[in-house]
């Protein structure tokens, strides 16, 4: 060993020793100072001082040709930068040394400070480096931080894009390697290095080993374990650096480390990589996942250009939240609080770096979790996760994100109680403000109640952006009365405007009708006292009902929003109501919209007090009709997974049923109970705890009472219903009780025999019946060919029967995909559902066709993945990843179950 100062002289040059950088079993490195003539520059002066003196002359001989190698090898164009230049080698002090060029940097060990994406960059790099080294012939065999040389400009500069690999001892040539000594390190060497008879089983798959080993390292930061060799071995992310959690906790990131260390530390060479640019790959995939920026996507309501008269309220939340981080903003319905609150967004919104802006859909967990109304760009809820579970995830990413960052939190339209769920919402901090009709709990937070706007002059501005013109002289005296008489309630004031504007009212009439309802007969305090907030609702409802009744729109138009109020508070997109509604017209829609009744820009909605008045109106359509609009609205939602709102829907369906004491209407409201259990069971046929068995139980009352309901009716329309009831018990008694196969086959035999009879041969039932009788061919009496007879009979007569392509997928091609799987006849699946992608993809344009397809991809991959057809499924996540990346903004959300990504790795 060589002491700092030490200067010998060798072939012309003098070398000065400024450090030693580090030793191993066989060398020294320093830092050294070399004159050569009149140069003076800084190089690697590397030693061969072996532990063991034994063979000495042998090991020198090696150390010689190993800088001859790294010189060889460094010409090889592809090794040229990631190889330091070897400018001598020679002899002196009595063993050999090595002239390495010196860059700035250091070796990957002692690299401190660097973030997880820098560290799998530079890990990307290596394998890149090891494939070159590959390519060109050769093995690394020693790979290891101590030898891996990280480029930087400055110590707080690191390139991540090149490296060099520095010890050449132990390289050797691919095909030459059996029987040769080298050397490696046993904390990073491969199971086969380790063992002395398996020298000649040493290849490529030693490197990927080590690559594999390095990534472990640099993410926990110790060695594998042998229980973590494991093609199904698990790996505790919760105990990487704390800094590496706001990656770590990501299942797309937990799922890409676990593929690559699935593949790389395995104790079998056979069961890892076949070639290091697998490798290369899937750190590059994983490098990009992580760079990805974490970040809330602004999704900001939309703000009205009738704006007037709030700027003191506007001054006022802003006042409040300086002081104290929580406001509730209350006030009747009606009377502008969210139009505020969406203006206080709109001027202030660049005071923010944060803005989540919500709107209450009846329960807090499902409106926080809604992936359309809060979208993190890294963050999704997963199929089968529970939405307690992803509630927890989400809120820790939603803080993680949001830090120190100003950040304002709206819960629009909030009509319930404080709970727990809000409390942990509230308890991060942020500014938040939520909109409610009530006020919060007794000394709890701060409220502002929002009144009538006090200046007269403003809101005749409103009338006058209502009427979309200047008032008239008599206008203005009939208005400055409506005001009084309504004490400034801004939503009844704009409808009067609106109808005024459409034609449908004059200002005399308009006036009449409020002397007769207006809140001043019932009250002279203002608008909005709690005392009196009951009796002054009931109010608005007369009001709204008056001037809907005096407007004289259609019949249909009070049907329209009548069903309409079945909607949540988001409403539905406008192509979606035509959908399920054909008879909903367009112009309908329209005229509506004008008259104030609703909003109509790419969804339909309604204001929640117009909504709610409407809820009270009588329906008008006939009993069998009402109960079919509940019907088609339940499997809306039913589509969105939304138990919330099927039971909202529910409620007036329930009310709907206790007026009208017929079976037939009792028989399709149990139906409709069945969707709701059908949709909290979520698919769990197969219960595994008490709560599944008990929904499952639920779900099968419902449908028993739909049957004996519909068994007991004489209207002759109760065979429609009740063949399809007698289908849906059929199938869930064939999928989920194998005990009672021999009823769904009774089942089965009532419907074929009414069919048969009493309906023509193409008809929506006939269909329905060929594809529970092929389940019941799947799953009670195997027999694929029955089952590939009248799943093809059920198509065609499909095609015939169903006006969309998107209703073709889902009553055929996905649930025969289902039965060949069951068959296991996985090809025949593959296909079914590869012909129903291409359906879509004849639709690029259409979003419902976009959302079908990523559904179909995800299901294609679990039958590609039974196949074992890695390389297939690969594709698969890609597509289906570049689909919720390009189409996540718009709602499309199909993300790849963590547990489906593990298993294929």
């Amino acid at each position: 060993m060589l002491n700092n100062g030490y200067t010998f002289n060798a072939d012309g040059r003098q070398y000065t020793i400024m450090e030693q950088l580090g030793n191993g079993a066989n060398t020294i490195a320093y830092l050294a100072e070399c004159k050569h003539g009149e140069l003076t520059t800084k190089c690697i002066l590397k030693e061969y001082a072996p532990h063991n003196a034994d063979d000495f002359e042998v090991g020198k001989a090696r150390f010689v040709a190993s800088g001859k190698m790294q010189n060889n090898i460094r010409n090889k164009s592809v090794l040229n930068n990631q190889t330091p230049p070897v400018s001598h080698v020679f002899e002196a002090n009595g063993t050999a040394y090595i002239d390495v060029a010196c860059y700035n940097g250091t070796t990957l060990n002692k690299l401190s400070s660097l973030t997880l994406p820098q560290y799998m960059a530079l890990c990307e790099t290596i394998a890149k480096t090891v494939g070159y080294y590959h390519k060109s012939g050769f093995l690394c065999l020693d790979l290891k931080p101590e030898n891996i040389f990280i480029l930087q400009n400055t110590p707080d500069d690191t390139i991540t894009q090149l490296v060099e690999y520095i010890d050449f001892d132990s390289i050797r040539d691919t095909e030459n390697n059996g029987n040769t000594l080298f050397s490696y390190t046993r904390e990073w060497a491969a199971p086969e290095q380790l063992n002395p008879y398996a020298t000649a089983k040493i290849g490529i798959s030693a490197d990927i080993y080590t690559v594999g080993e390095i990534v472990f390292y640099l993410l926990f930061g110790r060695h594998s374990a042998d229980s973590e060799h494991r093609g199904f071995s698990k790996y505790p992310f919760e105990d990487s650096k704390r800094e590496y959690h706001k990656y770590t906790e990501r299942p797309d990131v937990q799922a890409i480390f676990t593929r690559i260390f699935r593949n790389t530390i395995r104790s079998s060479a056979a069961n890892r990589f076949k070639s290091i640019d697998a490798v290369t790959k899937l750190l590059g995939e994983l490098v990009e996942v992580l760079n990805q920026k974490d970040y809330v996507i602004p999704i900001l309501p939309s703000v009205s250009p009738d704006f007037v008269g709030r700027d003191a309220e506007i001054r006022q939340i802003a006042e409040s939240l300086q002081a104290n981080p929580v406001l509730y903003v209350t006030g009747i319905g009606g009377i502008g609080k969210s139009t505020l609150i969406k203006n206080y967004i709109a001027r202030f919104r660049a005071e923010y770096d944060v803005i989540a802006y919500l709107e209450y859909d009846g329960d807090v967990l499902h409106t926080f979790c809604d992936d359309m109304q809060l979208q993190i760009s890294t963050v999704s809820q997963q199929d089968g996760e529970p939405i307690a579970d992803y509630f927890v995830r989400k809120l820790k990413a939603f803080k993680r994100i949001c830090g120190d960052k100003h950040v304002l939190f709206v819960l629009d339209n909030f009509s319930d109680r404080l709970t727990k769920d809000l409390s942990r919402i509230i308890d991060c901090g942020y500014d938040t403000i939520i909109g409610t009709r009530n006020k919060p709990p007794k000394n709890s937070f701060p409220s502002m109640e929002i009144t009538a706007i006090s200046d007269t002059s403003e809101l005749f501005r409103l009338v006058a952006l209502n009427l979309e013109r200047p008032l008239t002289k008599e206008e203005r005296l009939c208005f400055e009365e409506i005001i009084t008489l309504v004490q400034g309630h801004t939503l009844v004031i704009e409808l009067i405007a609106r109808q005024i504007a459409a034609g449908r009212l004059d200002i005399h009439t308009a006036l009449g009708l409020i002397r007769e309802n207006g809140f001043s007969q019932f009250s002279d305090e203002k608008v909005g006292n709690i005392k009196d907030g009951e009796e002054v609702y009931d109010t608005l409802e007369d009001i709204i009902y008056v001037l809907f009744d005096a407007s004289a729109v259609s019949k249909d138009a009070k049907l329209t929003l009548k069903i309409l109020a079945l909607l949540n508070v988001r409403g539905l997109e406008t192509s979606l109501i035509y959908k399920f509604f054909p008879n909903i017209k367009a112009e309908t829609i329209t005229d509506l919209s004008v008259q104030g009744w609703l909003y109509d820009d790419s969804r339909v909605r309604l204001h929640p007090v117009i909504a709610e008045t409407v809820r009270y109106w009588q329906w008008s359509g006939e009993k069998v009709s009402v109960m079919e609009y509940h019907k088609q609205m339940i499997d809306i939602y039913v589509g969105m997974s939304n138990a919330v709102q099927i039971k909202e829907i529910l409620r007036s369906a329930s009310s709907y049923t206790s007026m009208h004491n017929h079976h037939i209407i009792r028989g399709m409201y149990f139906d409709m109970q069945g969707c709701y259990y059908d949709t909290l069971l979520g698919g769990a046929y197969y219960p595994e705890n008490d709560e599944e068995a008990e929904l499952l139980e639920n779900l099968i009352d419902s449908a028993d009472n739909a049957i004996s309901e519909m068994e007991q009716e004489t209207d002759k329309r109760k065979w429609k219903y009740l063949t399809g009831y007698y289908l849906d018990l059929a199938s869930i008694l064939i999928r989920s009780v194998p005990d009672y196969y021999d009823e769904a086959a009774e089942l089965l035999d009532k419907v074929y025999e009414y069919i048969e009879e009493n309906e023509p041969e193409i008809s929506a039932n006939h269909c329905y019946y060929n594809m529970v009788a092929a389940w019941y061919y799947t799953l009670a009496v195997p027999d694929i060919e029955e089952t590939r007879r009248l799943t093809e009979q059920a198509e065609s007569i499909a095609r015939q029967v169903f006006p969309t392509d998107l209703e073709l997928i889902d009553i055929i091609h996905i649930p025969t995909a289902n039965c060949f799987y069951y068959h296991n006849d996985l090809r025949s699946a593959a296909d079914k559902i590869e012909e129903a992608v291409a359906i879509c993809k004849g639709y690029p344009d259409m979003l419902p066709y976009i959302d079908k397809q990523a559904e179909l991809l995800n299901i294609l991959l679990d039958i590609y993945s039974a196949m074992e057809n890695r390389v297939k499924c690969r594709e698969l996540i890609a597509e289906i990843d570049r689909i919720n990346e390009e189409y996540k903004e718009q709602g499309v959300c199909r993300e790849v179950s963590p547990d489906i990504r593990k298993q294929l790795l």
